[in-house]
């Protein structure tokens, strides 16, 4: 018998700011209600054999060595783990959906010693907590998994939580699926390591950072459908700056969508696999033209 240790948490989809937001940029993240994760007992008063508890376990040990019993009840989440505790979930891993996000939301919200609303708070220590998984990590996936918002970061000062405008503009939003996972932490520290050469990080700071904040001031605005450019712009960028993070069997259809303009490709997280995100006017078409692939529409601007 399954009983609920806590609620579920949302997926989530960076929209814009992908690596970028580790420089200083915006970034745009909304929650995604198509996929979800649980905290559970599988069968309560008996360790479970579900492939989570590993996982758990490996976490547990990371609050432990590294000093969180001042904000997690540790020794709760350790008797709970003896007691048949799981994680179970439909988030894709390593998909850039957040599916770790969804795990350090969840835990934070059946183990800390004491919950806070300040976003600022929140955002840096969920930052620490799923660091275990990427090395280094914004906190942003956590934060909008927990709040289930959308939320704008300006800075680390600067973080809220908004409401996009709906719009029937003619833009949509859509994932696509590559079939294959990435892994996030190899691609983050090539990133680190590509910012310490200097025309790369001037690329970033003086071309991406600039580029990623306008399309994301547009969205808010709901004025980026006359503004695709922009959009052409961020995935030619990627594809000839951060070509790494495309796999490279989805190369010639990102290449297909800067041609016709049809459609444009970008990343969805950290990239190298997993889902994809793309922007169009004209999503029947796109439908019909990558039929081949699995696409999930996101939202409309």
């Amino acid at each position: 018998m399954i009983i609920e240790k806590g609620k579920q948490f949302n997926s989530k989809i960076l929209l814009f700011g992908e690596y970028t937001l580790m420089e200083g940029s915006k970034a745009l993240s909304i929650p995604y209600y198509k996929f979800h994760g649980q905290l559970q007992f599988e069968k309560r008063g008996k360790k479970s054999a579900h492939y989570s508890v590993q996982y758990l376990k490996e976490y547990l040990n990371f609050l432990n060595q590294n000093n969180f019993e001042k904000f997690i009840d540790i020794a709760n989440f350790r008797d709970d783990l003896s007691d048949g505790l799981i994680f179970e979930t439909n988030i894709p891993i390593s998909y850039g959906l957040g599916s770790s996000g969804a795990i350090v939301a969840s835990i934070y919200d059946s183990y800390a010693n004491s919950k806070s609303n300040n976003y600022k708070e929140l955002k840096h220590l969920f930052a620490s907590m799923e660091s275990f998984y990427h090395g280094k990590s914004s906190g942003l996936d956590p934060l909008v998994s927990y709040t289930n918002k959308t939320i704008l970061v300006h800075s680390d000062e600067n973080i809220k939580s908004l409401s996009l405008p709906s719009s029937n503009k003619g833009g949509t939003i859509f994932i696509l699926d590559t079939l294959n996972s990435g892994e996030t932490q190899p691609l983050v520290n090539w990133f680190l390591k590509e910012m310490n050469n200097y025309y790369f990080s001037e690329q970033i700071r003086d071309v991406l950072t600039p580029l990623n904040d306008e399309i994301i001031s547009h969205l808010i605005a709901g004025s980026l459908v006359p503004n695709m450019k922009l959009l052409k712009s961020l995935s030619q960028f990627t594809y000839d700056r951060l070509h790494k993070m495309i796999p490279e069997k989805i190369k010639g259809i990102w290449e297909s969508g800067l041609s016709s303009d049809s459609y444009y490709l970008k990343l969805c997280g950290s990239g190298g696999g997993g889902m994809m995100l793309g922007v169009t006017t004209n999503y029947d078409e796109v439908k019909n033209i990558l039929k081949n692939y699995n696409l999930h529409m996101v939202m409309h601007f």
